[in-house]
Parts: structure tokens; C-alpha cells; sequence
């Protein structure tokens, strides 16, 4: 049982399809959490980054969303402010899961329903393939422990502040 009160915990949200490809790289980090980042955190895993999961997260709270990144080479790891995400052209890096709509215009309308923007983090990971049926490219397994490292950095990050 955590001591941090239930609003204080960081809402993870982890992108991906388990049978993708490299788009299972946030699933499995999330498999390699430590129990004392598991205590901080309300994980939820998603298919796909929606609005409805970003409106989901109370309005307090920081969120984490995780998942495989295309525009940077494979097995990179990337954390950015969500503000970035928004502004995709700045970093390089754009969410790989096979979302409705781009990720930036997905936190934009998160922002604009919710009244106030998201206080959080992306914490994605270079991805190569993509193929249903196809594991992990090798760039990115032999980076999976260094992508879980930095998942769990910022949700302690965030949970401390």
C-alpha cells in the first residue's frame, strides 16, 4: 500500500498493441516496473492514446503516457514534456500506436475539454517495426530495461511533486 494519497498518484498511461512489433515496448517496461514506482502510480493500458483517457485523469494529477515514438532511431529513448508532444515538429518524436488522430491534436482537445492543460510527460522509445505478429526489433529489446528506467524515473518525478 502506497502512503501517497490516491489523488497524489501519477496517472501512467501506456500505449500500444502487445502483438506489434515494436509498439509492445511500453506493455513490457510497464511489466518491468518496480514495486515501489507500482505504488505511486495508476497504470492504465490503452490500445491506443484517446481523449477519453486523457479527460479520465483528474485535474490535479500528473500523468505519464508511454509508448513507442517514431522520427527517432530505434531503441532512442525520449522524455518530453506533454506541451512538446503538442509542438511534435520540436522534438523529432511522435507517438507510434496507430492512434484516430495525431497525438498532438488528441492533448490539444484534452487541454481545450478539460479548461486547463495537462501536467505530465511523454516517456517514448524509438521504434523500427511495426508488423502485427513481429516481436520487438533487437534495437529495441536490448533497450527495454533503459525505457522502464526512465518510465520509472519520471513517475517518482512526478509523484514527488
Amino acid at each position: 500500500m502506497s502512503n501517497h494519497p490516491a489523488r497524489n498518484r501519477v496517472h501512467v498511461l501506456i500505449c500500444g498493441e502487445p502483438l506489434r512489433g515494436d509498439d509492445a515496448a511500453a506493455p513490457l517496461a510497464a511489466e518491468m516496473l518496480p514495486p515501489d514506482v507500482l505504488a505511486l502510480a495508476t497504470i492504465t493500458e490503452l490500445g491506443q492514446l484517446g481523449v477519453e483517457a486523457l479527460l479520465n485523469v483528474p485535474a490535479d494529477a500528473a500523468v505519464v503516457v508511454a509508448d513507442a515514438a517514431v522520427g527517432i532511431p530505434a531503441g532512442r529513448i525520449v522524455v518530453l514534456p506533454l506541451e512538446d508532444v503538442a509542438r511534435p515538429a520540436g522534438s523529432g518524436a511522435s507517438p507510434a500506436s496507430s492512434h484516430t488522430l495525431p497525438p498532438d491534436q488528441v492533448l490539444a482537445l484534452a487541454d481545450e475539454m478539460r479548461g486547463s492543460p495537462l501536467r505530465g510527460t511523454f516517456v517514448g522509445i524509438g521504434g523500427a517495426e511495426f508488423r502485427f505478429g513481429e516481436p520487438p526489433s533487437e534495437e529495441v529489446a536490448a533497450a527495454l530495461p533503459a525505457f522502464a528506467a526512465a518510465l520509472a524515473d519520471e513517475i517518482r518525478r512526478l509523484a514527488a511533486g
